[in-house]
């Protein structure tokens, strides 16, 4: 019986291939993020405010005035998985589909860390307000309101209250 030879690859051959195959997916990776444009989420169109709200409703007889933050989605599409975020630290997710036109209103101290640690609204300040929902695109929008701007906003309308 003739059987051929088998092919063997030499040491030096064996290295050349394993650096190859480990340096020619990263240089691939290097390319693509070297090319590839860099895109920015859409930007929501929201309307934020902060301000005294009746919780759990107007309507219901132990309802409470609680500082909330207020949110009305003034456009003709619907929101989905709508989250909002103070400080980049206390979150809520608000559960369901947010209509064209609708408002609603969380009261600040539904906000929690990841730790379930409250946001104390009496004392600790509000940098900034941060709302991701997902537009009928299927992209996430992003509106974020520094807090100096909700602070004026709540200065005002307190001022309007108090004449």
């Amino acid at each position: 019986m003739n059987v051929p030879p088998t092919k063997v690859l030499t040491r030096n051959q064996l290295t050349a291939a394993l650096v190859l195959v480990t340096l020619l997916p990263f240089c691939m990776v290097v390319i693509m993020y070297a090319t590839v444009p860099e895109t920015e989420a859409p930007v929501l169109d929201a309307e934020i405010r902060i301000g005294p709200e009746a919780w759990p409703s107007r309507d219901a007889e132990d309802a409470r005035i609680v500082p909330s933050a207020i949110v009305t989605n003034p456009t003709a599409e619907p929101w989905q998985n709508v989250n909002l975020s103070i400080n980049h630290q206390f979150h809520f997710a608000q559960p369901g589909i947010i209509r064209a036109g609708e408002q609603f209103s969380v009261p600040l101290k539904f906000f929690h860390t990841k730790g379930n640690q409250y946001f104390p609204p009496e004392s600790q300040r509000m940098r900034t307000l941060t709302i991701y929902a997902q537009i009928p695109s299927g992209a996430r929008a992003i509106m974020e309101v520094e807090g100096q701007d909700l602070a004026q906003e709540l200065l005002s309308r307190s001022d309007a209250l108090a004449e």
